[in-house]
């Protein structure tokens, strides 16, 4: 009788090497015939929004160059308009044309900047509070609605109300008495929820506002001075407080000694002390001097 041998019980017989080889050899025949790339997954294509959202960011520092502006305002409504459900977007989008705002040269710019800030805050707002986008549609006046707006909306709430008083300073007084009562009440909420969004922006816009409008219709000089020295207490060496205190508190007083120390502060500020704001220093010296040039008729 035939023993197998242990050591060689286990492998296979010649008939099944054939049978592997065969089934390889098969095996490689039909991967050179697959098209290249085949079992692959095939690479995704770039996010259009990410895509032009890192662009936007990219241009965003030189901002105080116009042609950067342009190239980041350009980005950024690529952006929003990729992804219009993002409120990220959208409020990228209403700083970068409120920043253009307060860049334009001409009255007319101006207001179609304000008026594009608005508008993308606006969207921003509703995805943020969309209970308070839902009084709107219901009738409920912004004034008595904004109570529904929690810390998430302070932002979009500043540039929202900067933008439509912005837009009414562009048309003329009976605009700015048409929209006031909105815009302070939307202002002041912002303020409550958060000074430090553009750091004090919501409280020294209500100082300038409060100065250009008279007592009987929500403003005056007492209201005004402590708004400015609350923006002052809380971001004591923020340009744009001094420019916006001797634009409209100083002259409502008449006080030109106070007017001639603010700006020379802006004047004196370095860029170099606070890069991430230098373009909002260089802009807001640019203002400094065109109020010094006009000097004269204001006093």
């Amino acid at each position: 009788m035939s023993r197998t041998h242990p050591a060689t019980s286990a492998l296979p017989s010649r008939g099944a090497w054939r049978g592997a080889v065969l089934l390889l050899a098969a095996a490689l025949a039909l991967a050179a015939c697959a098209p290249p790339g085949a079992g692959r997954t095939p690479p995704q294509a770039p996010d259009p929004a990410a895509v032009a959202l890192a662009e936007g960011d990219a241009a965003w520092p030189g901002r105080a160059e116009p042609a950067q502006l342009a190239a980041g305002l350009a980005a950024y409504r690529r952006a929003a308009a990729a992804r219009p459900a993002d409120a990220t977007l959208e409020l990228r989008l209403a700083r970068a044309e409120g920043f253009r705002a307060l860049a334009a040269a001409a009255p007319a710019e101006a207001r179609e900047a304000h008026e594009a800030s608005s508008r993308a805050a606006e969207r921003a707002l509703a995805l943020a509070a969309p209970a308070f986008a839902e009084a709107l549609r219901s009738g409920t006046a912004p004034a008595e609605a904004v109570g529904l707006i929690g810390p998430a909306g302070a932002e979009p709430l500043y540039w929202l109300a900067l933008g439509r008083m912005g837009v009414a300073q562009a048309t003329g007084h009976a605009a700015v008495l048409a929209v006031k009562d909105h815009a302070l009440a939307l202002m002041a909420r912002a303020a409550a929820l958060d000074e430090q969004v553009e750091r004090g922006g919501p409280l020294r816009a209500l100082g300038a506002w409060q100065a250009m409008l008279p007592v009987a219709a929500g403003g005056g000089a007492a209201g005004a001075r402590a708004h400015f020295e609350r923006a002052a207490a809380r971001f004591g060496d923020e340009p744009w407080r001094r420019v916006a205190e001797a634009a409209t508190l100083t002259v409502l007083l008449q006080d030109g000694a106070a007017f001639d120390r603010l700006l020379a502060e802006v004047l004196a500020g370095v860029p170099q002390a606070d890069p991430d704001r230098a373009p909002e220093l260089l802009l807001a010296q640019r203002r400094a001097r065109a109020l010094l040039d006009k000097r004269a008729s204001l006093f």
